[in-house]
């Protein structure tokens, strides 16, 4: 699931920091690989996933509970596995946060048992009817355009949904599938951790300073990767300033 934005935690667009951009006017200053964060940089949730999925998970493990307490719930412990995401550098999982959200409802992870392929299946039927959207429609072309020009990959952190499932999302919203991807829970490590930025950058086989990372959480997109030695720019989660970005690389 989409990580939590922490805006106030760190510097705005361009602004100054351990991870911030440095400009890239003349050519010399271009990177030479792009990686970029998916969830509130290239794509945003389909409005009718969340509340089906919710359903879905609220029927089969707290049915005594009412919908809008559950969605409550599972908003809040999200929220904490990004937290405890972020804290720790490691992938906090489907499992780790349904068990999240039934120790707040006084549920008990028990109500989970064996049942997790199941509603992970389940889960991937409805993200796959309600897929996620590129925030604005010209960002597959223009990732297509730049992925021309130099290597890309996409760095993320996976949450709910897997990566297994993300890069059949990331089909459905147009984008290729022959980008580098790096997930979390394919890794172990999460953004912030230095660990998940060295694989990514190994992906693109581009020295560490020579790469931009492109997010829209200061916390685990800026300050990660600028920690890993990679340039950064932080970008609002709705596509504007990205697709700006990249059709001036692709045009270069």
């Amino acid at each position: 699931m989409e990580l939590h934005r922490h805006r106030s935690a760190g510097p705005g667009p361009g602004g100054a920091g351990t991870g911030a951009a440095r400009p890239l006017g003349d050519l010399s200053e271009w990177p030479r690989a792009l990686s970029l964060d998916i969830w509130g940089t290239l794509i945003g949730s389909d409005p009718a996933f969340k509340p089906a999925r919710n359903e879905m998970l609220r029927r089969a493990l707290a049915p005594g509970v009412a919908g809008g307490d559950f969605d409550v719930a599972l908003r809040a412990a999200d929220h904490d596995g990004d937290e405890l995401s972020m804290a720790t550098g490691r992938d906090v999982g489907f499992d780790q946060r349904v068990g999240l959200v039934l120790d707040r409802l006084g549920v008990g992870g028990a109500a989970l048992g064996d049942r997790s392929a199941y509603l992970m299946a389940e889960q991937a039927a409805l993200a796959l009817t309600h897929p996620p959207r590129p925030l604005t429609h010209r960002l597959p072309q223009l990732l297509a355009a730049v992925a021309e020009r130099m290597p890309v990959v996409l760095t993320s952190n996976t949450g709910m949904l897997p990566g297994e499932l993300m890069r059949k999302l990331l089909r459905l919203a147009g984008f290729r599938d022959d980008l580098g991807m790096v997930f979390s829970n394919e890794v172990g490590a999460a953004k912030p951790s230095r660990e998940i930025f060295d694989i990514a950058v190994g992906v693109v086989a581009v020295p560490a300073p020579d790469v931009l990372h492109v997010g829209d959480n200061p916390v685990a997109d800026v300050r990660g990767a600028g920690a890993a030695g990679l340039r950064t720019l932080l970008v609002e989660p709705d596509g504007v300033a990205l697709a700006a970005r990249l059709e001036t690389i692709a045009r270069a």
